[in-house]
């Protein structure tokens, strides 16, 4: 089982904030899933990051 985190990152903001957002999610054992661009979040200056990981049910 998965579960998932969605991070809504400014676009206008520099390239090195959208690297930190991934790099710091990675170090906590997510992992980048999917990047959505819809149209609301063009308009918006935005992208959602997906991000999942693996649940221990154990």
């Amino acid at each position: 089982m998965y579960e998932y985190e969605f991070v809504k990152v400014n676009t206008k903001s520099s390239n090195r904030h959208y690297y930190d957002v991934v790099g710091n999610y990675a170090k906590s054992g997510w992992r980048l899933h999917q990047v959505v661009n819809n149209q609301q979040a063009i308009e918006a200056s935005c992208v959602e990051l997906i991000f999942e990981r693996e649940i221990d049910l154990n």
